[in-house]
């Protein structure tokens, strides 16, 4: 008796776990290893003798020209990076990230892993052989993974896990939550996505939009596939719940107001404006809601396309076709 106990509980366990949806299947790929030559400037940078500091510049010139190709006979420029290397705020940043980052053995294989996913789907682009790691002093107008010169550049100080730094900078809460080690694979994929397939579009009906940004966080998640859903939206665990939860609900008023075939500002901005909510839902429903039934939509398509083909898929410019060709139903 005690062992059918077991074995109904067993079976009991194993029908309670969820099934893989079946587009993960087609991200479940082989890559080759992927190996990058890592550099930290910031070391270099934030240990110059500054009583020489130009001479000190020149000698790292040649090493580092991603970020010295400008012209070091210019006073004003060798000025600007001095005032930038013995700022306190930098100082305090530098050491922060020494402290969080000790050395890479976190960074790389997350970077180099990323680099392997897109390789095995684009073996003719010549990728980076080089990843310099840096300090950039959160500039919001720079991305924290940037493609300069064909050669990856990683800016650590966006990865701090500190609210109380980037509160100092005047940065959203809703956006520092954001900024931690495990956004790094999907910044990486996100300006792998900019750099070599982006293509400007001009801004169409909100299904459209849908479908566009749906498609490149697809990417994003098929180049590094163990991404948590949360993460790959920029959501917290309990935005994407309660998105996950009134999935038909925002849907049906979608619809119902006839918004996805809209085109103008006022709803582009209420699904795709970034935000600590939609208001027009609830203040717990997360912004940019329009990602969030995108990549519903392109889940769909993949899971319900045997013949899914990732890199040929990116090539198509039909988006309203690939909605209808999805079959997506939103959970109820």
């Amino acid at each position: 008796m005690k062992r059918i106990a077991i074995i109904i509980l067993a079976l009991m366990a194993v029908s309670c776990q969820e099934k893989a949806p079946a587009y993960k299947d087609k991200l479940n790929v082989k890559t080759e290893p992927y190996d990058l030559q890592f550099d930290r400037y910031e070391d270099v940078l934030f240990n110059l003798d500054t009583a020489d500091f130009l001479q000190e510049l020149m000698k790292i010139q040649g090493r580092y020209r991603v970020f010295l190709s400008g012209d070091l006979n210019n006073p004003n420029a060798v000025k600007y990076l001095k005032d930038f290397a013995t700022d306190p705020f930098s100082v305090a940043l530098y050491n922060k990230v020494k402290a969080a980052f000790p050395d890479l053995k976190k960074v790389e294989p997350m970077v180099e892993d990323v680099m392997a996913h897109f390789h095995h789907y684009y073996p003719d682009i010549e990728l980076p052989k080089k990843a310099f790691t840096c300090i950039t002093g959160i500039h919001p107008d720079e991305p924290p993974v940037q493609i300069i010169d064909g050669q990856l550049v990683i800016s650590l100080d966006w990865y701090l896990n500190d609210n109380a730094v980037y509160d100092q900078i005047g940065m959203p809460r809703y956006m520092s939550l954001r900024r931690n080690l495990s956004t790094l694979p999907k910044d990486v994929a996100e300006q792998l996505y900019m750099y070599y397939l982006y293509e400007w579009r001009k801004q169409g009906q909100i299904i459209g939009e849908m479908v566009f940004y749906g498609r490149r966080n697809f990417f994003v998640e098929a180049m590094c596939p163990e991404i948590a859903d949360s993460v790959l939206l920029g959501y917290s665990t309990h935005q994407w719940q309660w998105a996950v939860e009134n999935e038909g609900a925002v849907w049906a008023d979608i619809v119902g107001n006839r918004r996805l075939y809209d085109a103008g500002l006022d709803s582009y901005m209420m699904y795709f404006g970034d935000g600590p909510y939609t208001q027009a839902y609830s203040n717990d429903a997360p912004s940019r809601l329009g990602e969030f039934f995108g990549l519903n939509i392109i889940r769909a398509y993949a899971s319900s396309h045997d013949d899914f083909d990732l890199k040929q898929f990116m090539q198509r410019k039909d988006l309203q076709d690939i909605f209808q060709d999805s079959g997506y139903k939103p959970r109820k």
